[in-house]
């Protein structure tokens, strides 16, 4: 029997490529007559209505997948752990532990629990101490065997010891102690068990730190603090969004929407914490990292329904599963192998992530003007705050709108596969967020960022950021780009923070980068990849000055500011070996006092030994200071492009990235 479409891997493009070739000689004709369209609705039903592409609906055959959860495959996948156990090979142990768990259908409770004991069993023996302490709760919480329950409290108490919190170390021993009474150990073992554990909850409770912290503790909780716990700690990545007023959202007719500095800007502030309006995970790192915030997880939590994703907490799983995964759950591996990329996947989960009557009110007014004062007044959650970011529909030709079409109406499939719309799909419904989905897809290829985590090899002396998946953030998609920016962006999960790297004048653009930057790309490069990519032309002044590479910056050239006071805003370029102090600019004809330029240039090489000696030790909060006041001294008097700034900036760039999601891997 011959294997559908659907089923082979990248089915997409061979669906599309199959799709061109039934369209014949009418194809192209067909196709172009997509400009005379007005709206999304219109190109989606006309479309929907052409005979070679109806006929070609078969292909496009979408049922939910559920084939991860086997008994016999965990079953296997615990043995192979214990082998490893037994062997002291703790971390291959824990992660196969950790696929056995995600492996075993919801059901199966009493395995699961086990599971997870025996991964907390690897975790303590890898001393990491309150990650093993949120297995043993999870394992509590399921069905573990009565008879073995002691050996939990046992391992709680241990894990409490090491992270020196005896409060709680006293309360695991007392209840390790009542738990041996269901437990099948012999009399004398049991013996020595409770001989053990009275020994150490007499020793603590003699320890005068023990009363001090029982205080702290009660004092925490009759106040009811928010305070997380230890095992809380590891399941919060959540941070407050913010937005600096420094920061001003603007617009005119020669930039659009952009931010510009609502007061002089210093170097190393942040302006930015965001939240994404939706992110999606690559599916490479759908076993690494949580599905929901992005953070890397050694503990995770696993799907009750699939075993394609994986959670660093049961908040992030419920928060998932209440959103978008409940239809998402058994399409992702139809969204995989389908070759829809990552920005395709975006556009589902908008839709996904919100009632369909919520679309189907909003739809009337979606297309009203707002104002910018409405816009930016428009709460985080409102799908009016992405779906009015740029889109650039003049000027997309009918082939690109055609092939964008063809997507919108394969990811209608996977929504009504998963139920999204009931079931009794009405056809209006289906077309409008067919039409809806065309209209994510056009606002997503534009405003979309690369979540990155970096990667960090010590024995080679390298770091390396790496793609981990793609999110909207709608307030930094309304910054505009400049091959040298004014900020860099890092990520903590999926959150992410936007800190300077120059001072800003206020009045002025906060520029981010889009991806190619002057240092790195000569500029034909640049505005090629722009136009490619993002359809404009950058004016920016290292594309309008044409700086050079940062190889080819001339070292036996120092840039001066001009100190002229009528507000000069030249640049006096002056050899090394210059003898004079006081040079003529040639601008304004005033004199600038280089001393002051000079001293800078020898006070900063001490300066900089300094932070690049605290950032190789790992004292990245220090050296980031240090770099901080290296970048603010330098642009007093120094004009960039100079060797000596831009490698300062990069440094600070990168201790702001050692402050986000990283990766140790030798």
């Amino acid at each position: 029997m011959k294997m559908p479409l659907s089923q082979k891997k990248g089915f997409f493009a061979e669906y599309y490529l199959k799709l061109r070739e039934a369209g014949g000689a009418s194809c192209e004709a067909d196709i172009a007559k997509l400009s005379a369209c007005g709206t999304d609705d219109e190109r989606v039903a006309y479309v929907d209505q052409l005979p070679w592409v109806r006929a070609g609906d078969a292909d496009l055959q979408v049922q939910r997948e559920f084939n991860g959860k086997n008994a016999t495959v965990a079953a296997e996948l615990k043995e192979r752990a214990t082998t490893a156990f037994k062997q002291k090979k703790w971390l291959e142990a824990m992660l196969l532990y950790s696929r056995c768990y995600v492996t075993l259908p919801h059901d199966k409770l009493e395995e699961r629990s086990i599971a997870l004991a025996n991964r907390s069993a690897t975790l303590y023996h890898l001393q990491k101490h309150s990650e093993c302490l949120v297995d043993i709760r999870r394992a509590l919480e399921l069905e573990y065997p009565k008879e073995l329950v002691y050996k939990l409290y046992e391992r709680q108490a241990r894990c409490y010891m090491a992270l020196k919190d005896y409060p709680r170390t006293i309360n695991a021993f007392k209840k390790c102690i009542t738990a041996t009474d269901d437990s099948t150990l012999p009399a004398d073992r049991r013996s020595k068990l409770h001989l053990d554990a009275m020994t150490m909850i007499k020793m603590l409770e003699n320890d005068p730190r023990t009363a001090k912290q029982a205080a702290k503790q009660q004092k925490l909780k009759e106040s009811k603090s928010s305070s997380p716990t230890l095992e809380q700690a590891q399941t919060l990545p959540y941070e407050k969004e913010f937005v600096s007023d420094l920061v001003r959202i603007d617009q005119n007719p020669q930039e659009g929407r952009f931010a510009r500095a609502a007061s002089d800007v210093q170097v190393g502030q942040e302006l930015l914490v965001e939240h994404p309006y939706v992110a999606v995970l690559l599916e490479k790192y759908a076993q690494t990292h949580c599905e929901f915030c992005f953070m890397r997880t050694v503990v995770p939590v696993a799907c009750p329904g699939c075993s394609d994703v994986i959670y660093c907490s049961e908040q992030c799983q419920q928060k998932a599963a209440a959103k978008y995964h409940k239809f998402e759950c058994g399409l992702l591996p139809v969204i995989w192998r389908s070759g829809a990329s990552i920005n395709n996947h975006m556009a589902l989960r908008i839709i996904a992530s919100k009632p369909l009557d919520y679309f189907m009110q909003l739809r009337a007014s979606l297309d009203e003007e707002l104002s910018l004062e409405q816009l930016l007044s428009l709460t985080k959650d409102d799908f009016r705050r992405v779906a009015h970011l740029e889109r650039h529909q003049k000027e997309r030709p009918p082939s690109n709108f055609f092939q964008y079409v063809l997507m919108a109406r394969f990811l209608t499939r996977c929504l009504q596969a998963a139920g999204y719309f009931g079931s009794e799909p009405q056809s209006e419904q289906v077309s409008a967020i067919g039409g809806l989905l065309l209209r994510c897809l056009q606002f997503i290829q534009f405003n979309t960022h690369e979540v990155a985590e970096l990667h960090k090899y010590a024995a080679e002396g390298r770091e390396k950021s790496i793609f981990i998946g793609g999110a909207i953030y709608p307030t930094l998609a309304l910054f505009n780009h400049s091959c040298d920016p004014g900020v860099v962006r890092y990520f903590r999960g999926n959150t992410i923070h936007i800190n300077t790297v120059r001072p800003v004048e206020a009045g002025l653009p906060i520029n981010e980068n889009y991806g190619p930057i002057y240092t790195q790309d000569k500029r034909e490069d640049r505005q090629a990849r722009l136009k490619e990519l993002y359809w404009f032309e950058c004016n920016c002044d290292a594309c309008l000055e044409n700086w050079p590479l940062f190889d080819d910056l001339p070292r036996d050239i120092i840039r001066f500011r001009c100190e002229a006071p009528n507000n000069c805003t030249a640049v006096i370029e002056v050899p090394p070996s210059c003898n004079d102090f006081m040079i003529k600019c040639v601008t304004c004809g005033e004199l600038t006092n280089i001393l002051k330029g000079l001293k800078v240039m020898q006070d900063t090489e001490m300066m900089t030994r300094t932070a690049k000696r605290l950032y190789d030790t790992g004292d990245y909060a220090k050296a980031l200071n240090k770099f901080v006041d290296l970048l603010r001294i330098m642009y007093e008097v120094l004009a960039p492009p100079f060797p000596d700034f831009c490698e300062c900036q990069q440094h600070l760039k990168d201790c702001f990235l050692n402050l986000g999601n990283v990766y140790n891997l030798n």
